[in-house]
């Protein structure tokens, strides 16, 4: 008896299906300002060692990530039982709601923020309870506080500084959610080597409060896809149950230990970044019709009077944008990244020109 084929759209999980996949842009002929990137190589020093390693990659990478550890763990102040490595930041809020969400379990998060975290809530069946920033800028604590008393209510993820704002948040605000909230607190810092600004002292106070950390940002790791967790070490042992067995390659943890043993030449990079930053922010504030908002990041976000058009006329010019659509309280904005010097001045000229209509 022949079996009847199936139509597999019939057979994919529900939440799967209402899914809309997180999508990007490759087109490298053109300037990416998209992605808040270090536009910059790395250090030669690193870049020469890394590639004179004998790797073995017909074996598996060590599971641990043990040395890795152990670098990141002087680098933050912590123990290495402190600390587990992740393939990007991605696969790291995934397992922290395979850990404490599912379903009948919900996540709060305060948009606008980093899309991928509702993502991986509906991928694994957790609900997700909107609490938005207050003007689109800044935290609605109280509110965030009363959606925690929920039972179901089990995480709560702050972007501290915040994608897609700029915003960094006041320290005493997070750590009241910390403490009141009785839930996990996810901080996610990736943008923290920019802002200069972290919670990473207070682990050892809070067993609830877990750090987020990457090298895609300021380490120009973006491609390697390598990301780490802070918390109290019984913390971090319960998130390790759902980890992969080999979820971070060799080539990555090798590069995230020689990175962070040519950070100086990093800072630097970081120093300049700010710099460029500020003359894009500068250079915006002097548009008419334009709103920018602060940043504490390597990004702006910015709302022309027509944030579509704008991005058109970008694109026509060589500029990959952001373009963030309606945000919560701001509106349709754009966000872009600072990039190379010279890539900065580009996109200043082209400013100009697009703000007289040229």
């Amino acid at each position: 008896m022949e079996t009847e084929l199936s139509n597999p759209e019939q057979l994919v999980r529900p939440a799967v299906r209402e899914l809309v996949p997180y999508e990007t842009n490759y087109m490298p002929e053109y300037i990416k300002l998209d992605a808040n990137e270090n536009p910059f190589p790395w250090p030669e020093e690193m870049r020469e060692a890394l590639l004179a390693e004998k790797l073995a990659f017909n074996r598996y990478p060590d599971g641990m990530g043990q040395n890795l550890k152990n670098r990141i763990s002087r680098y933050t102040s912590t123990s290495p039982d402190s600390i587990l490595i992740g393939n990007g930041s991605d696969e790291l809020i995934q397992m922290i709601l395979l850990t404490f969400g599912g379903a009948e379990k919900s996540l709060i998060i305060h948009p606008p923020t980093f899309g991928m975290y509702q993502i991986y809530a509906r991928l694994t069946e957790t609900a997700v309870v909107q609490v938005p920033l207050l003007n689109g800028l800044d935290l609605d604590t109280e509110q965030m506080l009363t959606a925690a008393q929920a039972p179901e209510a089990q995480v709560i993820i702050v972007c501290n500084p915040n994608n897609p704002t700029g915003s960094l948040f006041p320290r005493n605000e997070i750590l009241r959610l910390v403490r009141e909230s009785g839930k996990i607190v996810v901080v996610d810092e990736a943008y923290a080597e920019f802002s200069e600004e972290t919670l990473i002292s207070e682990l050892e106070n809070y067993p609830n409060l877990v750090i987020m950390r990457t090298f895609s940002k300021a380490f120009g790791m973006a491609g390697l896809r390598l990301g780490y967790l802070l918390g109290q070490p019984k913390t971090i042992a319960l998130i390790n149950r759902v980890r992969p067995p080999f979820n971070v390659n060799s080539f990555s943890q090798r590069a995230g230990i020689l990175a962070l043993d040519n950070l100086n030449e990093y800072q630097g990079q970081i120093q300049e970044i700010k710099a460029e930053t500020q003359k894009l922010q500068a250079a915006l504030n002097l548009v008419p019709n334009l709103t920018v908002y602060p940043t504490r990041a390597n990004f702006i976000l910015f709302k022309p009077e027509d944030p579509d058009q704008w991005a058109s006329e970008l694109l026509k010019r060589g500029f990959l944008v952001r373009n963030m659509g309606m945000l919560p309280s701001l509106g349709k904005c754009l966000r872009i990244s600072a990039g190379l010097p010279e890539e900065n001045e580009k996109f200043i000229r082209a400013v100009r020109e697009i703000s007289v209509g040229a």
